[in-house]
Parts: structure tokens; sequence; C-alpha cells
């Protein structure tokens, strides 16, 4: 079999499958992409779509996330302006001066570019916060996308390079014959491939499950939450314990907020209110921003925090990516995803993320 030629199907259209289909068109696979709804209609399309490397990232997963950035500019040249990434940069503190110190030292020692910025600094960056910290992260090469805008040029070009698109084209099953799968099986019938790659988030875990395996994958409810702005009140994304901020137009403010629960006193709207009041006390001319609406996205979390990439080595043809972060990773396990199903070797970058290490440990 001419490996080039693999018969790939890709389930799920948020950003990472749509970045998988189109590293494989591009690299010569006969993919098909198959998705429920429309693209990034999933947990994509409610994302704050921080492309950072300054959050959240433990010492196993740096490696990869390193790379993002890279990927992004890479992809960036290639797809043109219809990416439309702002690479406005980041600002973030933390109460305490030197947790945001740490952050500084931590992350420089790993080569982000990243660097501790003073008061007055902090003020020139951001000239409407009212009282800026004595001091803050400053990463200038990270930024944001609107991550539906980009999940739609990943599927149109991945459409131009070759890859077949079918949407609203629900995945009932995995089709199998002696453990190994061998398509999927849709209202329509069933679609055979060599490889089949799952991308569809929480929707992986029953359809792994209907054929015995179980990923370990837990929900993690997130909230965006919309504002209606009067004008220009922010140049960065800004990170604080009491906000996560960007504006990616001069009415419109999102913030990233974690859901709590459904209570009155915690549910979204509750913790929508408080973030407007932060807001409005941060920023001057912040007591003119408004509420528009707060949307719920359920993130797949595996259970150790790293992302679940590569073949299951019980079921021969499957091919799971599910992850976290899965905006600031997309280009890069895309990349990665494409060389290892089209090149037939493991990369290394990769090794940590396995599915197999969820695997139970043999009883001696």
């Amino acid at each position: 079999m001419n490996v080039a030629k693999q018969k790939i199907i890709v389930v799920g259209v948020g950003i990472v499958g749509a970045s998988i289909a189109y590293h494989l068109a591009r690299a010569g696979a006969a993919v098909t992409v198959l998705e429920q709804n429309c693209p990034a209609s999933g947990v994509t399309g409610k994302s704050f779509a921080w492309i950072n490397l300054s959050q959240g990232v433990n010492a196993e997963n740096a490696p990869l996330r390193a790379q993002a950035l890279a990927d992004y500019r890479r992809l960036q040249g290639e797809l043109g302006d219809a990416l439309k990434i702002d690479w406005c940069g980041a600002l973030t503190w933390s109460n305490e001066p030197g947790e945001s110190e740490a952050l500084v030292r931590d992350h420089a020692a790993r080569g982000s570019d990243i660097r501790l910025v003073t008061r007055d600094e902090i003020a020139t960056l951001e000239p409407y916060l009212i009282a800026p910290p004595d001091c803050a992260a400053f990463a200038p090469s990270e930024g944001a996308l609107d991550p539906v805008i980009a999940t739609d040029a990943l599927i149109r070009a991945a459409r131009e390079a070759g890859a077949a698109i079918s949407l609203t084209t629900p995945v009932i099953a995995l089709a199998t014959d002696s453990a190994r799968v061998t398509g999927v099986v849709t209202r329509g019938g069933t679609i055979d491939a060599d490889r089949v790659v799952l991308a569809a988030g929480l929707g992986t875990v029953p359809l792994c499950a209907a054929i015995g395996i179980t990923p370990a994958i837990d929900t993690s409810p997130a909230l965006l939450l919309r504002f209606r702005a009067a004008q220009a009140l922010l140049r960065r994304i800004v990170s604080t314990p009491a906000f996560e901020i960007r504006q990616p137009a001069a009415t419109t403010i999102l913030a990233a907020g974690d859901y709590i629960d459904d209570s009155p006193a915690n549910g979204p709207q509750a913790v929508a209110q408080r973030a407007l009041m932060a807001i409005r006390s941060a920023l001057r001319g912040g007591e003119a921003v408004a509420l528009e609406d707060v949307t719920a996205g359920l993130r797949p979390m595996p259970a150790d925090g790293l992302p679940i990439v590569g073949g299951v080595a019980s079921v021969p043809g499957l091919y799971l990516a599910v992850m976290h972060a899965g905006i600031v990773l997309a280009p890069t396990v895309g990349r990665i995803v494409a060389g290892e199903i089209v090149g037939g070797r493991d990369d290394a970058t990769l090794a940590h993320c396995r599915p197999d290490r969820f695997a139970p440990a043999p009883v001696r």
C-alpha cells in the first residue's frame, strides 16, 4: 500500500480536527472529514482563544507547547490573512509580586519570550488601567484569534488540498473487524478507512466505549463572557486574579470564566456579573461596559492534564487526538500527527501523550 495514499477519516471539526485534516491532506493522504454539526460548533467556538505559552504549562508538556507559536506563524504564512491572528502580546500578574517574578523566571528558563515589567511600563502598555500592579509578566509574542474563523480557514485549505469534507454527518459507531478499526458507521452507511482519527473532544468517549476502550477524559466546563464596550480600552490580553480579558474589536470585550455550579450565587450569570464589576473597577471608561452574553463550553480534560494523542495499541487502525488547550496546540499537533500517520514513524515529542499510558498495569 502507498503510505502517502492511506485513506484517513478524521472525526470532529473543532480546531484540532481541522488542523489534523489540513496537515494530512497537505501530506498527500486521502482524507475524509466527518462532523455532526458545523466547524467549531463545540468547545472550539466557545474558547477565549489565547495563544499562550505562559499559562498552565507543566514541565512534561513544555517541549510540545513550546513549538506552538512557531507553528502558528508557519500556519499564518501558509494560509495568509484567512487565519486572522492578533499578535497583541499578553500581560499577566498575581496578587503577590513574587508569583509574577517566578512565572517569568520559569518560562524564560524554557526559552519563552517573556519578561518582567514594572508599574510604569504596565501603565504605558495598558493606559486605561486604573491601578497597575507593582510588576507583571509581559509576553510580547503571544496573541489571540477568532477560533471559528481559524477553523473555517483550515477546513477550506484542507478541501483545497484534496480532503473531502462532510458536515452534518454524525458518526454513530466505529466499524471493526477482529478488534481492528476499519472505518466508521454513519446514518448513510459504513465508510471504510485505513485509519480513523478521533478528534471529537468529549464525543470521543462514547465512540471508544462501544468497542471496549475507556479514555481517561473528564468534562471541564468553562465560560466565555462577551461584553459590549463604548471604546477601545485594552491593547493586549490581560490576565489577573480578577479576570482574563481581551478586546478583539473596539466594541467587544471577551473574558474567560471558570464554571463553578448552577446555584444563583455561583452560576454563569453570577460569574459574569462579578467579572463585569471587576472590569468596571479596573479600567477607565469601564463604567460603560455591559454584559451581552455568557456561553458555556465543555472542554475535554485528560485525567492527568496532558494531551491524549496517538494510536491505541490494542485497537489497530484507531488514533486519538484529545486535549485541553486545543487552541494552543492545534497547529503543532496537526503537523506532528500528519507526520506520524503519513511517515509511519512515532514522533518522540508526543511520547508523554500516548493513550496507552492509562492502560492498567499487568498483574504479576
